[in-house]
C-alpha cells in the first residue's frame, strides 16, 4: 500500500511538472547587453512596483484581497509556493509525503527560520494556521479535504486528511495559505489583531509603513533563511489610475508594472528590447463571466445563461480587448490539462439567433428595439478587463440584452461583487491551475470563488470524486463529466485563455519572470532581485 501512495505521488508531481513545462515562457527578446545579464548582483537599491488600488488589511488567510498579494508574497512564505511556471515547489517545508494509506500528510519544516521579530518559526506556526484557516478563513471551504493537522516535534506538521486528495499538495501552494505566527495572534480575535495592519512575516522583506492612498514600504529581512535580499527596499506603490501608472513606468518613477501595462502598449515595449524583456507565460489563468442567479433575476435561467455563452464574440474579445495575447476560450477547464478535455461539451460556437431564441423561449418579448431586457456588468478598470466588458456589453446587444457597464476600483469591484453579491454580471478572471481541480474554486458549491452561488450537487459530486483517484486516467472521466454539467447549466461563461506577458526593465535582473527564476518564484516575489542602476 505504501509503494501505490509513493507511486500517487510520483505521478502528481510529475502531472505538475508536465502542467509547469506548458506553462512555461514562449517568447522574450534576448537582451543585447549581455554583460549585465550574466554580471555579479549588485546590492542596494529601491525597487517600486505598482498596485491599483490598496488592501483591506495584511491578514493574508482571513479573507480574499488580491490588493495585498504584492506585500504579501514577500512578507510572509508558505509550506510549498506556486511559482510562475506552475510548478509547486518548497517553501517553508523541505519535503512531504503521504502514509500508507494516504490518510496523512506529512510536511518536515526548515529549521533556523526566524520570524521578522526574532521568534523561531516551528510546527507550532503551521497548526494554529491551518486550524484557523479551517475554522473561518476564506479558503476553509476548498480546504474542506482536511481534517486537522497536528505537530509531530518542532519540524514535522501533519496534515490528517478526511479521504485521499490528490489535490490537497497544489492547494496549499495557492492563496489563503499563508503561515501566520502563532505566537502573535493565538488568543486574540485575529480580525481585529494589531499585526493585521503591521504584519509580521518569515518572507525575505520586513514590514515598514503603510501609508493608505500612497504607498506599502518593506525593507530588506537581513535574517531571511534562503538569504538576504539584495534590494534594500521594496516599495509598493498605489496608483489606481492605469494610464497615470503607466506614465509613472515609463518615467522611472515606478520600476515593476507587473501584468498591468494596458495591453494595447505592451507592443510598443516588445519593440524596445534595449530597455525592456517582455517574457510571455501560457497561464492557467481564464477571464469569465459570473451571474447573479438569485430570485428574480434573469439570469437564474438557465437559458438565459445558455443564451450568454452562446453570444459572446470570443474572438473579438481576443483580437480588441487582448490585442492576440491569450487564445479564445474551447473548454470549460483549462486547456493545460488536455488528458481530461471533453470534445463532446465543448464551449458552443457564436450564434445570435439561436441565443434569441432560448431568451424567448425563457418568455422574454423584445420591446420596439429589439431588447427583451436590461442588467449591469460590472469589472473594474485595469489590464484589458474594461475593454473585454466593452466587447460583451456589445456581444449581448446583438441578442437583447441591454447592458450598462460599472467600472470600479479594485477593491469597490470586490465588496460589490464578493462581499455583497450586488451584481447582475460581473467581469472575472483567475487561476485555474496548477491542477485540473482548481475549477472546483470557482463552480463547487464550496469553492470560495464561486462568485455565482452557484450549486449543484451532481457537478459538485464529480468535483469531489475527480481528487480522490490519482491516475489521469482514473481521473479524467469525472472532469468530462464536470465540463458536461458546465456545458449544459452554464454557472461561468468563459471567454478568454490568459497569456500572462511581463515587461522587465533591463536594469532589472533576476526577475522571477526570467525563465531561469520562473521555476523557482512565484508572481510578486523579489527574494532575489538585483539593479544594476
Amino acid at each position: 500500500m505504501k509503494k501505490l501512495f509513493q507511486s500517487m505521488l510520483v505521478m502528481l508531481c510529475l502531472a505538475l511538472t508536465l502542467t509547469g513545462c506548458a506553462g512555461g515562457q514562449t517568447a522574450a527578446p534576448k537582451p543585447e547587453n549581455e554583460e549585465q545579464q550574466t554580471g555579479e548582483p549588485v546590492q542596494g537599491g529601491t525597487y517600486v512596483m505598482r498596485s491599483h488600488g490598496e488592501p483591506n488589511s495584511f491578514n493574508p488567510n482571513m479573507k480574499t484581497d488580491d490588493l495585498q498579494l504584492p506585500a504579501t508574497y514577500n512578507i510572509f512564505n508558505r509550506l510549498v509556493k506556486m511559482t510562475v511556471d506552475n510548478h509547486v515547489v518548497p517553501d517553508l517545508a523541505t519535503d512531504w509525503e503521504f502514509s500508507e494509506d494516504g490518510m496523512d500528510l506529512t510536511f518536515n519544516l526548515r529549521e533556523n527560520v526566524k520570524w521578522h521579530d526574532g521568534e523561531p518559526f516551528t510546527s507550532k506556526d503551521v497548526v494554529w494556521t491551518f486550524t484557523k484557516v479551517l475554522e473561518e478563513g476564506y479558503q476553509s471551504n476548498t480546504l474542506s479535504m482536511i481534517d486537522s493537522v497536528t505537530a509531530d516535534g518542532d519540524y514535522k506538521a501533519v496534515f490528517h486528511l478526511k479521504q485521499p486528495d490528490a489535490s490537497v499538495v497544489s492547494v496549499l501552494s495557492w492563496l489563503g495559505t499563508w503561515i501566520m505566527p502563532a505566537h502573535l495572534y493565538e488568543g486574540t480575535d485575529w480580525t481585529q489583531n494589531e499585526h493585521n495592519m503591521h504584519p509580521i512575516g518569515t518572507g525575505p522583506f520586513k514590514f515598514v509603513k503603510y501609508t493608505p492612498g500612497v504607498s506599502i514600504e518593506m525593507e530588506r529581512n537581513e535574517d531571511y533563511w534562503d538569504g538576504a535580499p539584495y534590494l534594500d527596499k521594496l516599495i509598493i506603490s498605489i496608483i489606481p489610475d492605469a494610464s497615470t501608472a503607466y506614465q509613472s513606468y515609463l518615467n522611472g518613477e515606478v520600476d515593476d508594472m507587473q501584468s498591468g501595462v494596458p495591453t494595447s502598449n505592451l507592443q510598443e515595449l516588445i519593440d524596445d528590447p534595449e530597455n525592456y524583456n517582455v517574457y510571455q507565460y501560457v497561464s492557467s489563468s481564464r477571464t469569465y463571466l459570473s451571474f447573479n442567479i438569485g430570485e428574480g433575476n434573469p439570469f437564474a435561467d438557465v437559458r438565459v445563461r445558455q443564451a450568454v455563452d452562446m453570444a459572446v464574440n470570443r474572438q473579438a474579445v481576443l483580437d480588441k480587448a487582448a490585442k492576440g495575447f491569450g487564445a479564445v476560450s474551447e473548454y470549460y477547464i483549462s486547456p493545460m490539462y488536455p488528458w481530461a478535455l471533453n470534445d463532446d461539451a465543448k464551449i458552443p460556437a457564436y450564434d445570435v439567433e439561436g441565443a434569441r431564441k432560448l431568451i424567448e423561449e425563457a418568455g422574454y418579448t423584445a420591446d420596439a428595439n429589439g431588447i427583451y431586457f436590461s442588467c449591469e456588468l460590472t469589472t473594474f478598470d485595469s489590464g484589458d478587463f474594461k475593454d473585454s466588458a466593452i466587447v460583451v456589453q456589445d456581444s449581448l446587444k446583438q441578442i437583447g440584452i441591454d447592458v450598462k457597464l460599472n467600472v470600479l476600483e479594485m477593491g469597490a469591484w470586490m465588496t460589490k461583487v464578493i462581499d455583497d453579491y450586488n451584481f447582475d454580471i460581473a467581469l472575472c478572471s483567475g487561476g485555474q491551475g496548477p491542477d485540473v481541480s482548481a475549477i472546483r474554486n470557482r463552480v463547487h458549491s464550496e469553492g470560495s470563488l464561486n462568485l455565482t452561488k452557484y450549486n449543484n450537487p451532481a457537478l459538485d459530486e464529480a468535483l469531489n470524486k475527480g481528487v480522490q483517484v490519482f491516475s489521469e486516467e482514473e481521473r479524467a472521466p469525472y472532469y468530462k463529466e464536470v465540463q458536461q454539467i458546465m456545458h449544459d447549466d452554464v454557472p461561468i461563461v468563459i471567454l478568454k485563455d490568459f497569456t500572462a506577458v511581463y515587461p522587465v526593465k533591463s536594469y532589472i535582473h533576476n526577475s522571477p519572470f526570467e525563465p531561469e527564476m520562473a521555476s523557482l518564484y512565484g508572481t510578486y516575489e523579489m527574494a532575489k532581485v538585483w539593479m544594476d542602476q
